[in-house]
């Protein structure tokens, strides 16, 4: 009896812990579905919902770009895109020895004449390069004198898996063959499907992209076969078209892919497609929110097979871009880059810069920087022509104009002559003498006159001295001596302006800054002083020194650009504008929606009395027959003007020093600035030519041509004023 006692006391316990533990599962159940279904239910139900929901985004036109006068510059037109659908390619199964998927790949690319066609090759190279997340290809194409060219090694492109799983591998340098020879079908053939496999993981049901910029005809023949080659896709998408080329290919930049620097920023700023494009240059860059609009948006319920079931939710549709009306004159701008290309082919010159402004208010009127470059290049076709582009050493995707800093040379002239003026260092009727060179003695050999520096001006060399001279009459003359003393003074005789009053003047005037114009790339330098001077030379500041800056040479250097704005401050009276290429932005329906006043930088601290003197001077390179840039008048037009001629030191290895002349000469830099018409500017130019030679022999012509061009075809004088203009 005792032991079928304990039998059923044990049979009861362990009932009791049954269903005790029952009860636990059920109550651990129940805070389970409590935490999912409660406490996290908004965690869970955004990660259901992007799991089965999928963001579509719908690009919305860009804008288009037009010139003052209502030209169009910029617009958009449709070109084809060939892409591939993962789920309509067969399965690359392993297990059999024939690749279907590698051969129904190498079938379109069969059509696209990729075998035979460098140019496609290299472009479906670099988009599969940039698909698979690897650096911009197309930056790697030159390093060490080495083509690199599209990926040749199939094992670094084939897709490597690991239980049916894709593994990442570090990206390397691949070096390609020379562009005569054909690049592998192989190797392009190994890239897709590399990128097909990253696809799958994903939506099957996306289209993997290929190759962009395809003709009309092309892509028909593609159309044709599909057909036979369910996977394919043909996509019409919109691309820009640069319609004059390569005449403003500066001013407006063109587009590519997000750079994978910059992704990231791009995203936080709601660039959720890493595939679209963005302005990369240009006022494509610098008005890339404006120009892109807002992307239509959708949300798509997708299955677990990839297919799209349904639209969920309401559809917001793309609003196209904001239009940007420019002040810059087609018209004018062809008559500038003519001009300009045919002097710089004459003098056999490298680079050259030609920008006009309004200086009542910083429009710019034009700006050509040569070489040029057709951005179309960019717009649907990036291959042998870019590698074309990054192999010329002139570099021409470089805007000259804003990107170049070169010595001044005699245009600051107008600086050190209103600075003078400002600071009482000089009245109109102080006159300096110049009987030939000077010279400055050694400070450690006061009374060796073998020691002491001596300083020419550039009449000298033709024995000509041009005596005592006011500040009017050395603008006219372009005297280097009297600006010697405006400078740097001369010791007992003349207390000049020094480095800090100059360096204070030419911050005035805008030097050793950016201007602050709507283009990217603009480059500035320091402005010399006498601490710079030591911490990057570990010398003390001379008055030689001094005298180099007051007539622009030395350590003085500024952007062609940046002399059109010292330019504008004379013209005007004293007022410095902040350049402009952008007038107003209209809506796709013509509406304003932004429209850009003068933005006024400073007014300089010099009176209307003493600004007269200086555009006078100017007044007098042009007007009198002494003035350096006589040759420059344009019949009927009154006009003011400053020539300059920069020496530069063009360094060539082999004589370890400076390149010269026969004559011992350095080379120059020819530079030309005006405005006109005298009394009410309406034109402010600057022209200049790198190893230009003379200013006024090489860049006042041009300058010349293409103000009497602007008076002629774009704002012709009434008759009466170009009688009043010639009179004396």
């Amino acid at each position: 009896m005792f032991e079928e006692k304990t039998s059923r006391d044990t049979s009861k316990l362990a009932m009791l812990i049954f269903r005790a533990a029952i009860v636990l599962v059920f109550m651990v159940m129940v805070a389970r579905m409590f935490q999912l279904q409660i406490v996290s239910r908004d965690e869970y139900r955004t990660l259901a919902d992007e799991n089965r929901l999928v963001r579509i985004e719908t690009a919305a036109p860009r804008g288009v770009v037009y010139d003052r006068n209502g030209t169009i510059l910029v617009r958009n037109r449709p070109s084809f895109e060939i892409a591939l659908v993962p789920e309509f390619l067969p399965p690359d199964d392993e297990d059999t020895e024939t690749d279907e998927e590698a051969q129904e790949i190498e079938r379109v690319l069969m059509i696209l004449s990729a075998d035979k066609d460098q140019d496609v090759a290299l472009r479906i190279g670099e988009m599969m390069f940039k698909k698979l997340g690897y650096d911009d290809f197309t930056r790697t194409v030159q390093k060490a004198g080495v083509e690199l060219k599209l990926l040749a090694d199939p094992a670094f492109v084939a897709p490597q898996l690991e239980d049916g799983r894709l593994v990442k591998t570090e990206p390397r340098k691949v070096y390609f063959p020379d562009l005569e020879q054909q690049i592998p079908l192989p190797g392009l053939v190994a890239l897709i499907k590399r990128a097909v496999t990253i696809e799958r993981q994903g939506s099957a049901s996306d289209p993997v992209p290929i190759l962009d910029g395809v003709d009309r005809i092309r892509a028909f023949e593609v159309s044709e076969e599909s057909f036979r080659i369910p996977a394919v896709r043909v996509n019409q998408v919109p691309i820009r078209e640069y319609i004059y080329g390569g005449l403003l290919s500066h001013v407006l930049g063109f587009m590519g892919p997000i750079p994978a620097v910059v992704a990231d920023d791009y995203k936080e700023a709601g660039y959720n497609d890493p595939s679209e494009k963005v302005g990369l240059n240009g006022l494509e860059y610098s008005y890339q929110e404006q120009l892109r609009g807002t992307p239509g948006l959708r949300f798509v319920e997708r299955d677990i097979l990839g297919t799209d079931v349904r639209t969920v939710g309401p559809v917001r549709e793309p609003v196209p871009g904001w239009n940007l009306n420019l002040s810059i004159d087609r018209r004018l701008q062809v008559i500038m880059q003519e001009t300009l290309q045919a002097a710089m082919d004459e003098k056999k010159s490298p680079w050259a810069v030609a920008v006009a402004m309004n200086p009542q208010n910083g429009e710019i009127l034009g700006m050509v920087s040569l070489p040029t470059y057709d951005n179309n290049i960019f717009a649907e076709k990036i291959g042998e022509d870019y590698l074309k582009l990054e192999k010329d050493t002139r570099r021409p995707l470089i805007n000259y104009a804003i990107g170049g800093l070169y010595p001044p040379g005699s245009t600051f002239k107008m600086i050190t002559a209103s600075a003078a003026l400002a600071e009482g260092v000089i009245t109109p009727d102080t006159t300096v003498t110049d009987s030939g060179p000077i010279f400055l003695a050694n400070r450690y050999f006061p009374n060796d006159l073998n020691q002491a520096q001596k300083f020419v001006s550039w009449n000298h060399k033709y024995g000509i001295v041009h005596g005592a001279i006011n500040v009017v009459k050395a603008l006219a003359l372009s005297n280097d001596v009297f600006f010697y003393y405006m400078g740097g003074g001369f010791p007992d005789q003349f207390v000049g302006l020094g480095q800090k009053r100059l360096t204070k003047w030419m911050e005035l005037f805008g030097y050793g800054q950016k201007t602050g114009i709507d283009l990217p790339g603009e480059v500035v330098t320091q402005v010399p002083t006498d601490q710079w001077k030591r911490q990057l030379f570990a010398e003390t500041w001379t008055t030689g020194d001094s005298y180099n800056m007051a007539i622009g040479q030395g350590y003085v250097l500024a952007t062609p650009l940046q002399v059109l704005v010292e330019t504008m401050a004379v013209a005007n009276g004293g007022t410095i504008y902040e350049p402009r290429v952008v007038h107003h932005m209209t809506d796709a329906n013509g509406g304003l929606q932004q429209d850009f006043e003068p933005t006024v930088v400073r007014k300089l601290p010099i009176s209307a009395e003493d600004m007269q003197y200086v555009r006078q001077g100017m007044w007098e390179v042009i007007n009198t027959d002494y003035g350096t840039g006589a040759a420059a008048r344009v019949p009927g037009i009154e006009m003011a003007a400053k020539t300059g001629t920069a020496e530069f030191c063009e360094y060539v290895p082999e004589k370890q020093d400076c390149r010269r002349d026969k004559d011992d000469n350095l080379p120059t830099h020819a530079w030309f600035s005006a405005f006109a018409p005298y009394n009410n500017p309406e034109i402010a130019i600057v022209v200049f030519l790198y190893d230009g030679g003379e200013g006024s022999l090489t860049a006042g012509p041009v300058a010349q041509k293409i103000l009497q061009g602007y008076f002629t075809e774009i704002a012709p004088r009434p008759a009466a004023e170009q009688v009043a203009a010639q009179q004396p």
